[in-house]
């Protein structure tokens, strides 16, 4: 009985775990079940609030990427880029954790970094990011993320008038989900300007290869392209058949002299340490002495590149280096000179690039850096050649190592009569000049003479108004303006007198028009007189050149040579 009895006791402890176990069970499975379906401001989940933020943080990212593009594009600065896109990626974090209060959370940005490198054939926009945050309410401290968001685009080799590219994100992912919409070519308009349009058709690979149509106005063998994805990062790149296939994959444009062509030896065989200033404008068209250049391959548009990424090499008996340049600012369709460029801006229709070349150089290379990290040569602005001294703008001294231009108003203000000089001296030679004479009337000179830039890089320029007080007798309504350059390193200067006819209902007659004149001439005058292959041909005679204007205007300058040996 009293075995029974222990065997009724045990049995009743045996029976009392069960119950126990299934009050535990359904206790846990009770709470379990009010987690699950509690609000998330209730019993917010550790994971889930982790992945929310994180995924946050690379959205933010990918704005903060988009929105430094937007800048630069428009800027070309990216030192002020930068300085907003740190502002716009503060604002994005304080905006996420004001978005959770009831997460009270708190950021520490560790590190970040935006960085750009377009026009290049191959290109990229990149973010990256690394911040530590705490989630206090949940008990969660110092949780570090790091992320970035890439796009790289590579333009391949081009055929028969389709643009080939190869479109990655995130460093690894092909980018499938592109349509026409996402691409714009660059064309390069009538009036000088870029506009954006898209593919008139598309295929796409697997490998994100996008084949591309390029549409009509574009060149299809150099031509630049804008890449813009879903997140809005953009890419801008550049292709030409040479820069794609070289090995650095260095975007440039090279120019051929052909000094050996018909009409040139003669002239320049002996001209080795002459050296000529060069400009090439946004349109690709190069001048010389104010004239285009026929120059082989055929003048190319330049992208809307930053300024300090400019290089240009020269080369000579096969041989490649830097050379000194310089990027000028002008108005009115390249007329009126307005002083140096700012690296830290967008190469446009007013900006032309100066450099000088003589008879030893057989190509010019003009290329550029594109990563926005890139910082200006100092090519590009160190002075080697100058001592000017413009302290005294009505007596100021000009020298660019060869000759010395004294540049001065006589008689200045208050002077009834203040005259514009400039006086030349190489040696013990001077030759003065003076500009303009209208109907037998010279100009006064009222305005400060301006020294648009001085101790240049490759050359200086300087600029004076001719003002006719109460207007040119017979000739209403005319003004002008009148330019100096000052070449570095060579025995000339170059001037250009602007005439300026404004709409008059008086009739104008001019029967004397002199645009510069001078005292003290030495040596033999040599006339420009025609053009062979686009070159200069020169004539030592004297007495009058006729033009046939407009259909042949054939003699663009005259010099004086002191010495022909």
């Amino acid at each position: 009985m009293e075995k029974f009895c222990r065997a009724k006791k045990g049995q009743f402890s045996v029976i009392a775990a069960l119950l126990v176990s299934v009050i535990l069970v359904t206790a846990v499975m009770s709470t379990y079940t009010m987690v699950r379906h509690a609000p998330i401001q209730d019993s917010p989940k550790v994971l889930t609030a982790i992945g929310e933020m994180n995924a946050d943080v690379k959205r933010i990212l990918d704005f903060t990427v988009g929105y430094y593009g937007s800048v630069l594009k428009v800027t070309g600065n990216s030192t002020y880029a930068q300085g907003l896109t740190t502002n716009y990626l503060s604002s994005g974090l304080l905006n996420i954790a004001r978005s959770h209060p009831e997460w009270n959370p708190s950021f520490e940005l560790d590190s970040q970094s935006v960085t750009t490198s377009w026009f290049m054939p191959e290109s990229a926009s990149i973010g990256n990011i690394s911040v530590t945050y705490s989630l206090s309410a949940l008990g969660i401290e110092g949780v570090k993320y790091e992320t970035s968001s890439a796009l790289h685009v590579t333009m391949l080799e081009s055929v028969a008038g389709i643009a080939r590219v190869h479109v990655i994100r995130d460093y690894t992912e092909p980018e499938l989900g592109l349509g026409k919409e996402n691409f714009w070519f660059y064309r390069y308009t009538e009036d000088e300007t870029w506009e954006l349009v898209n593919p008139t058709n598309l295929i796409i690979s697997s490998s994100g290869v996008y084949n591309l149509t390029i549409p009509a106005g574009i060149d299809p063998e150099v031509y630049s392209l804008q890449v813009e994805d879903d997140r809005g990062i953009m890419v801008s790149t550049f292709y030409s058949p040479a820069s794609v296939a070289s090995d650095s994959k260095t975007p440039h444009f090279t120019y051929t002299f052909d000094w050996a062509a018909t009409g040139m030896l003669d002239i320049y065989e002996n001209l080795g340490t002459d050296n000529f200033v060069i400009e090439v404008l946004q349109n690709g068209t190069l001048k010389w002495l104010g004239q285009p250049l026929e120059i082989a391959p055929r003048a190319r548009p330049i992208p809307p590149v930053a300024i300090k990424a400019f290089r240009v090499n020269a080369t000579i008996g096969g041989y490649s280096q830097e050379v000194p340049f310089q990027v000028e600012n002008w108005a009115s369709d390249y007329n009126v000179p307005l002083g140096l460029a700012g690296g830290d801006s967008i190469f446009h229709n007013n900006n032309m690039i100066v450099f000088m070349i003589n008879n030893n150089i057989q190509q010019i290379t003009l290329w550029w850096d594109g990563n926005d990290t890139a910082i200006q040569t100092p090519h590009a602005y160190q002075n080697i050649y100058f001592t000017d001294d413009v302290s005294d703008p009505d007596n100021a001294e000009l020298s660019n190592g060869l000759i010395t231009l004294n540049v001065v108003i006589d008689n200045p203000w208050p002077s009834t009569e203040p005259k514009f000089k400039v006086t030349s001296v190489k040696g013990s030679s001077s030759t003065t000049a003076e500009f303009l004479r209208v109907n037998t009337e010279s100009p006064i000179f009222w305005a400060d003479t301006d020294y648009v830039i001085y101790n240049g890089i490759v050359r200086d320029i300087v600029q004076q108004e001719p003002e006719f007080g109460s207007g040119v007798t017979g000739c209403p309504n005319f003004y002008s303006q009148v330019v100096i350059t000052l070449p570095a390193n060579t025995p000339y200067y170059t001037y250009s007198v602007r005439t300026i006819f404004v709409n008059s209902s008086q009739p104008r007659t001019i029967d004397d028009l002199s645009v510069i004149q001078l005292s003290n001439l030495p040596g033999t005058p040599l006339t420009e007189d025609g053009t062979i292959g686009g070159y200069p041909e020169i004539s030592s005679s004297t007495g009058l050149f006729y033009d046939q204007y407009p259909t042949d205007w054939a003699h663009h300058w005259s010099q004086n040579i002191e010495t022909l040996t």
